[in-house]
């Protein structure tokens, strides 16, 4: 074949290809995400914006009121919460059941909902370690279920976005650790994820996962704080001292690319995992070396 006919194959497609303001539309999508502050109000506030109407739980009655209003003088009003113990299997297939019962069957769904403390490995007791995995992973787990039961009988599809953590591949506090419970349970979601996807591809669900670096949000600072009160000021000196990865100024950096996933974006996508941490296993240069260009260093 010629160039001429070669090219025409690829351009005749170009009037076929949906609008990019198309692919991020979520009008009349129904949305379920677990929690109420920090990253999750991110995720919702965005998920808002591209036109899907959200369903929301966490444990706390207060904070879901708070976002609520916020979210109604930003201007959205179909937005709803119910008061969510994700650690609770039938909390998870209730909130659910709320979402078909005020918006209708479910489109996306993206377990948020976590919890972390940092302790050391020789303290951890059982009720410390079964808080963060129910929280982390089994909620995660039964959160899904029930939002792909509400996709697959309604046999239009959807979008499954879980939540890692780059602590999934080891990576927390440098020179401190302290977080194998933590670590533990992202790294299940990793494999849940992949487990999920090989299964729910059948139905048209894409699912894939996002793992969030570092953040600033009230669950990390109120953490850190509970940490501090077991260990002392030379753990806080050290945890602030040490370490040395980039964190982000608003959790909207992590929300952007979750909710991307949550569109036409991932259509093609099966059980990724996205880290979204600021380049945290990178040593980037700082000092602009070079002999060749202008204004460098050694030019």
């Amino acid at each position: 074949m010629d160039k001429e006919s070669l090219f025409d194959m690829s351009a005749d497609g170009l009037e076929d290809v949906e609008p990019i303001a198309d692919v991020f539309d979520l009008s009349g999508k129904v949305a379920v995400v677990s929690g109420s502050v920090g990253l999750a109000l991110y995720v919702i506030n965005r998920l808002a914006e591209c036109g899907a109407k959200v369903v929301f739980g966490s444990r706390t009655q207060e904070w879901g009121d708070m976002a609520i209003e916020a979210l109604n003088d930003l201007g959205y009003e179909d937005v709803a919460f119910k008061q969510t113990d994700v650690r609770k299997v039938e909390d998870c297939q209730a909130l659910v059941a709320f979402a078909e019962e005020t918006f209708g069957p479910v489109d996306i769904v993206i377990p948020v909902a976590a919890t972390w403390e940092a302790r050391a490995f020789l303290d951890v007791e059982e009720d410390f370690f079964d808080n963060i995995l129910d929280t982390d992973m089994k909620g995660q787990y039964f959160l899904v279920q029930a939002a792909a039961r509400s996709m697959v009988k309604a046999g239009h599809g959807g979008k499954v976005v879980t939540i890692a953590s780059v602590a999934h591949r080891g990576d927390d506090m440098f020179k401190i650790a302290m977080m194998t419970p933590y670590n533990t349970a992202k790294a299940a979601v990793v494999g849940m994820t992949k487990g999920i996807a090989k299964e729910l591809k059948q139905y048209g669900i894409n699912v894939n996962c996002v793992a969030p670096g570092g953040m600033v949000t009230p669950g990390a600072i109120a953490n850190c704080l509970e940490t501090t009160e077991r260990y002392g000021e030379e753990w806080q000196h050290d945890q602030m001292s040490l370490s040395d990865a980039p964190v982000a100024s608003t959790p909207d950096m992590m929300a952007r690319v979750i909710v991307a996933m949550c569109t036409g974006i991932s259509d093609f996508m099966y059980g990724k995992v996205i880290d979204v941490d600021g380049g945290a296993g990178l040593s980037f240069q700082e000092k602009p070396w070079s002999y060749t260009m202008e204004g460098v260093l050694h030019a």
